[in-house]
Formats: C-alpha cells, structure tokens, sequence
C-alpha cells in the first residue's frame, strides 16, 4: 500500500483491485539484458511486492520485452496502481506506461472493470482536492495513457458543477496547455496514443471559452489566431488590472 493515506473512495477502489487480481502470476519469460533470472522469478510469484524501481520499469516496458505482456500487467497493476495514486510517481515524464499498451479494456469485465472503476475515483478524487499530490497535470496525463483517451477526464469535467475547486483545476490546465493547442500541438499532451487534438480544442470551445479569453481563438483559422494572440492577451492582462486596482 501507499505511504501517504489515501482518500476513503480511492482507497475502496485499490482494494476492489487488489481483490480481484489477487493470485495473479506471469511467465518468468523475459528479456534477460534487461532484468536478471531472479527479477523474472518474481512475476511468477504471487502477490510478491517488487521493490518501487523494479515495478516502475517494468510497467513501462514495451510488450515485446515479455513473452505475455498483459500477464505482466495483470500481475503487477495492484501495486502499480497503488504507486501512482500515493504519489511516489516522478511525474509524467516515465510514459508510456505498459497498462496502457495492452488495452485492458478488453480484459475480461469483472478486471476491466475494476481498473475502470480505480481509474475514474481517482481522477474524481483529484479533481475534488484543492492542492493534490499527485497534481492535476499529471493524473490527467497518466490516466490519458492508461485508457489511451482524454474522453473520460473531459466527461467527467463536463459533468462537474461551475465554480469551485473543479473548475480552478480546469482553469489552471488550460492555462498549462491552450497555446501547445492553438499551435495544433496536442502530441505534446499525448504522446504516446491517436493525437486528441481535435476532441480537445472541441470540448474546450464548448466548456472553458469563459476561463480564459484564449480558448476562443480555437475557433479561427489557424493563421488568424496569431494575429489577434498578443491583442486578446494584453487585453485580459489590462482587464484584470483594473479588476484589482
């Protein structure tokens, strides 16, 4: 389990988790540059903690590094998951991740289910906690590569009431990414599944256009958008001026 306490829902979900997984094991079958005989020995044991360095490569390895991959995953996704959302996850930066790569979703319903069912309390979980740890950026990032979509974190978004600690959390995610999408950019976001550039800039016309005067810009043909770039920011930099003076 995490070091730090995890909120009671999130909690509840890696239990279900780790219920349903319990006992899972995978052929030691492995590329022996990469690990030793005695790490590959661990997968066929169940229930057998690996220590945070091994688990972290090993869930970020390409399938064809095992000779069963989804059983790799399947075997090591309870303490995956229980790593990630305790916050001992370095950031996005070690994407993609394996989980991502063997499309559990087709796995059969009672584990697509359970890792669905984690996967959408903790970004319910994140979105409801003011500074949370990991942040915003990065539990959007790594929840887009476990599904390899962006369509459950916007419906989730697009379902949360205006105001409040919700739509801070949205606001300050535009902010972090609303140029890489003027610039048509979304692989910057996503870059390990189908680029969701065009969803994104869709939702965020219809959801966001009221936090930040730049989403409106999506809407214009790409070359306009920069002529009026500088104007459109100077102008709400001058509007809050005058907001706080």
């Amino acid at each position: 389990m995490p070091d730090t306490p995890l909120p009671p829902a999130l909690a509840a979900a890696l239990r279900h988790v780790e219920e349903v997984f319990r006992g899972m094991t995978a052929s030691p079958d492995g590329c022996l540059h990469c690990y030793g005989a005695e790490e590959l020995a661990l997968l066929a044991t169940p229930d057998v903690r690996l220590d945070d360095d091994l688990l972290r490569m090993m869930c970020h390895e390409a399938p064809d590094i095992f000779g069963d991959h989804p059983a790799v995953m399947r075997r090591l996704v309870p303490q995956f998951l229980a790593f990630v959302a305790g916050g001992r996850f370095d950031g996005a930066g070690y994407q993609p991740t394996g989980l991502g790569r063997t499309a559990w979703w087709r796995w059969p319903p009672e584990q697509a289910g359970a890792v669905d069912a984690f996967l959408s309390v903790w970004w319910a979980e994140t979105l409801a906690t003011p500074d949370p740890d990991p942040d915003v950026q990065t539990v959007f990032q790594l929840c887009a590569d476990m599904r390899q979509s962006v369509t459950p974190m916007l419906d989730h978004w697009a379902a949360s009431r205006p105001g409040g600690t919700q739509e801070r959390h949205l606001a300050e995610w535009v902010d972090r990414w609303i140029d890489d999408l003027l610039s048509d950019y979304g692989t910057s976001l996503s870059p390990w599944f189908p680029d969701p550039l065009v969803e994104l800039q869709t939702w965020l016309l219809r959801h966001a256009s009221h936090l930040d005067p730049r989403v409106p810009l999506l809407a214009l043909p790409y070359d306009e958008r920069w002529l009026v770039y500088d104007e459109t920011v100077a102008a709400a930099g001058s509007a809050r001026a005058a907001e706080t003076s």
